[in-house]
């Protein structure tokens, strides 16, 4: 597993090294430098037994743990969360986190989302705002996902049909909508490393956390880059840079996919205006809502209202 000094935008690459073991297959896992927003949509899937894991690791997807069997505890930021089988865990896995305690009839679906693809979906503004904050979203409710789901979801990803992959990701978005529409556990963590996992660098993965947390809370208000970077009390330029850097994103780029999330929400949820929709979510103009809308997501806002309208 990666090693603590491993620095904070790191991910995990599966190599081709593959162990078998009651018939089931563990991936070996290299640790590859990477920004924090990745460029690939891909979501990727596991089944398997999980291990206890000795040291923290984290990378940049949104995770879901689904335990279908068993119980399992993880240690996250040296604080414990625990889930039973037939209950979830869903984290935005900078989170450093392991596995800290595991039942021998333990079996776990693991998915992960690719940020950039997980900001993409509609999902209630509530939850995405607690998973990059920090969040791990534990499901009160069992159900939400069977095995038989989670089976066929791994078979499908391994099959590599794009265009069932394509109806796979509509369904795990489905699957968090679903989550969000029962009781949740929301247990908040800080991104930054303790102890000796801390590195050199901590300073400025504060400040990138400091700014997306403003961006959450101000998104939706006319808020520019001189703002965000005055409330880490940086430079305008040095703050671009800082994000840019970790990210590969940057801050106006993040704000957009902040405010166009916001108001597909709404297109979704809400008969609203599409004009107060976009005054709604942190667009000045609404040529510009337009503009930006339909370079996002390839949709008028209208098209998206009628395609996904839920009421």
């Amino acid at each position: 597993m990666a090693p603590n000094q491993t620095l904070f935008g790191q991910i995990y690459m599966h190599n081709l090294e593959v162990f078998q073991s009651e018939n089931i297959s563990y991936l070996v896992n290299d640790m590859r430098s990477a920004p924090l927003i990745d460029v690939d949509t891909e979501l990727s899937f596991e089944q398997r037994k999980p291990f206890y894991m000795a040291d923290y690791h984290w990378h940049q997807q949104i995770e879901i743990n689904v335990l279908h069997k068993g119980t399992l505890e993880y240690a996250i930021n040296n604080a414990n969360v625990q889930i039973s089988a037939g209950e979830m865990a869903v984290f935005w896995a900078v989170t450093p986190h392991r596995v800290s305690k595991v039942s021998d009839d333990a079996m776990l679906g693991i998915i992960n989302i690719p940020l950039s693809a997980f900001l993409g979906w509609v999902l209630p503004q509530e939850f995405v705002q607690q998973v990059m904050h920090g969040g791990v979203i534990t499901s009160q409710t069992e159900g939400v996902i069977s095995l038989s789901e989670s089976n066929r979801w791994l078979n499908c990803y391994h099959s590599e049909n794009s265009v069932r992959n394509g109806i796979v990701s509509d369904e795990v978005c489905l699957m968090l909508r679903r989550l969000c529409s029962f009781d949740y556990k929301v247990e908040m963590f800080s991104f930054l490393r303790n102890g000796s996992s801390r590195h050199p660098n901590d300073t400025g993965y504060k400040n990138v956390q400091l700014m997306l947390d403003y961006i959450a809370k101000n998104h939706n208000k006319d808020i520019k880059v001189d703002d965000i970077a005055a409330h880490v009390k940086l430079h305008p330029k040095y703050a671009m840079g800082l994000f840019k850097n970790m990210l590969n994103v940057s801050i106006k780029q993040y704000l957009i996919i902040m405010r166009i999330n916001h108001a597909k929400v709404l297109l979704s949820n809400t008969r609203n205006p599409i004009k107060n929709i976009a005054n709604d979510s942190g667009f000045k103009h609404p040529g510009s809502f337009f503009a930006a809308f339909k370079s996002h997501t390839s949709l008028t806002p209208q098209q998206f209202r009628s395609e996904t309208q839920i009421i």
